[in-house]
This record gives structure tokens, C-alpha cells and sequence, in this order.
């Protein structure tokens, strides 16, 4: 296992990760979604590009597609992967894959039983990374990529950096969106009254991913760290205001200029490797 996490510290490196930029240039330069305002962008879509390049997944599980740029992105990246693609919503689409299977049930609630060893999943889900781990570790799936994995108190969700910070998650959402979740509730319990056979257990996992308090003891880091092999936050491509590691280039290059509103989008995207 020693070996094997640093074969993954050396794949990792700097200068590894800088040889296969101009490559994924060439690919990105022709996304089909040029303005992917509240989705994945540069910084992002380069660690996901190589994450995939590294550990040449079978399948990639993609929970969270919003309007599909990463969904092509795996397809162009990892082309002979399956691929499945979940999202509560999918009516966002701009994308849609012909060999991707798309389902609107959350992630946890699939049968996962029979999926290949070298399965990676692609989480932009906005869902507790500490469930989403428990999840991933239920159904043996090691390599784990968490999209967005906020350092502070913007997020919307608890993420596993502020959980070693051990920052608590206070969701604090606007008062309609309070009201829909009562409303959302009530028919829950409308249907409990009037059915016997009506079972609340998906329906309220809805509700759960609408109040997103999260509150933990001093041991779940502990029991994190434990069950974590290898954790890398992909560097930004350039600096940006805000505490990152180095970045992977010093100055934009001359490649970079037109996509230079792209670049201050970063939020320390994170690859995961479960024992």
C-alpha cells in the first residue's frame, strides 16, 4: 500500500500535472457550454481532466450534473469509461450524453453492487461530504472527487476541509426557501395520514438536503483520517485572492488570456483515495 500512495504522490507532482496542461487545452477549448456561469470551470475542469487521465476510471459516477459540461468532459477525457450521470433536477441540461445512463435518484439509493473495482465518483452535489464518504465507502468505491470543498463559511453544505477545521455548518437559507421546505414537509406527513403503505424515506432525505446543519463530535476527524489513504486539493493554475497552495504556473500564459474571467473561480477541488 506504501508503494502504491507513492506512485500517487509522484503522478501527483508539480511537473507531472504542468506536462498534460496543453493537451487539456485543446480539448477544453471546445466545451460545448462557453458561459457555464454557477458550474465547473477552468481550474476545475483541469484537476477533473486529469484526475481521470491518471486513474484511467471504468466507470465514473458523476452525482451533480447541472448543465452537463463535465459530463462531456469525462466523455472526451476517459472516452471507453462508463458513465452515469445523477441529478435530482436534470431539466438544467444544456449537454446530453448518448452513452451516458441518466437517473434522477440520489446516489445513495442505487444499486451499486456490481460496479468495477477501478469505479470513480464525481460528487458536485452539494451534499455533507462526511455522508457522501460513509456512502462511497458502503458501496467500496475509492476514488471519490469532491468538486467543491469550501474552506469557509460561503458554502452551502459542510465540506471535509472545514470538518478538519472543525468548523460546524449553519445553513441559512432565504425565507421562501424555509416555506417550501414546510410545505414539502407537510405533504410528507399528509401522505403518512392517509397511506399505511406510503413509505417517507426517500421523500424526507429531500428535506435532509434542504436543511444542511451538520454537527459532529471531536472524533469523526479522527475516523475520517482513518479511512483516507491519499487526499490531494488540485492547486489553482494561477495565484488568486484567496489561501491556496502554490499554484501550477506562476504568471497566465498566453493561451490563458481568453480565458482569463474563468481563472478566479477555484474551490479547492479535491481527490480522495478510501482505504
Amino acid at each position: 500500500m506504501a508503494n502504491k500512495i507513492s506512485n500517487l504522490n509522484v503522478k501527483f507532482s508539480y511537473k507531472n500535472i504542468n506536462s498534460e496542461f496543453k493537451k487539456f487545452l485543446k480539448i477544453y477549448k471546445n466545451r460545448p457550454i462557453k458561459n457555464n456561469q454557477g458550474g465547473c470551470r477552468i481550474n476545475h475542469a483541469f484537476a477533473l481532466y486529469y484526475i481521470l487521465k491518471i486513474l484511467k476510471p471504468k466507470l465514473v459516477i458523476e452525482s451533480g450534473i447541472f448543465k452537463g459540461q463535465t459530463t462531456w468532459l469525462i466523455e472526451k477525457t476517459v472516452p471507453k469509461a462508463k458513465l452515469i450521470c445523477i441529478d435530482t433536477n436534470l431539466s438544467k441540461r444544456k449537454y446530453i450524453s448518448k452513452k451516458a445512463k441518466y437517473s434522477s435518484v440520489d446516489f445513495k439509493f442505487h444499486d451499486f453492487s456490481k460496479i468495477p473495482t477501478n469505479t470513480l465518483v464525481f460528487f458536485d452535489d452539494h451534499v455533507n461530504h462526511l455522508e457522501r464518504i460513509k456512502d462511497a465507502k458502503f458501496f467500496n468505491i475509492k476514488n471519490i472527487i469532491f468538486e467543491d470543498n469550501y474552506n469557509d463559511n460561503n458554502s452551502d453544505f459542510q465540506t471535509i476541509k472545514q470538518l478538519f477545521k472543525n468548523h460546524e455548518f449553519v445553513h441559512n437559507e432565504s425565507f421562501l426557501s424555509y416555506l417550501k421546505t414546510i410545505l414539502l414537509f407537510l405533504q410528507i406527513m399528509m401522505k403518512k395520514i392517509f397511506s399505511n403503505t406510503y413509505n417517507a424515506f426517500k421523500d424526507l432525505n429531500k428535506i435532509q438536503n434542504r436543511v444542511r446543519d451538520f454537527s459532529f463530535n471531536k472524533y469523526y476527524k479522527n475516523n475520517i483520517k482513518k479511512n483516507i489513504d491519499f487526499y490531494f486539493e488540485f492547486p489553482p493554475l494561477i495565484k488568486i485572492k484567496m489561501k491556496t497552495k502554490k499554484p501550477l504556473f506562476k504568471k497566465i500564459n498566453v493561451e490563458l488570456n481568453e480565458l482569463f474571467a474563468e481563472l478566479k473561480f477555484y474551490n479547492y477541488i479535491t481527490f480522495i483515495k478510501l482505504k
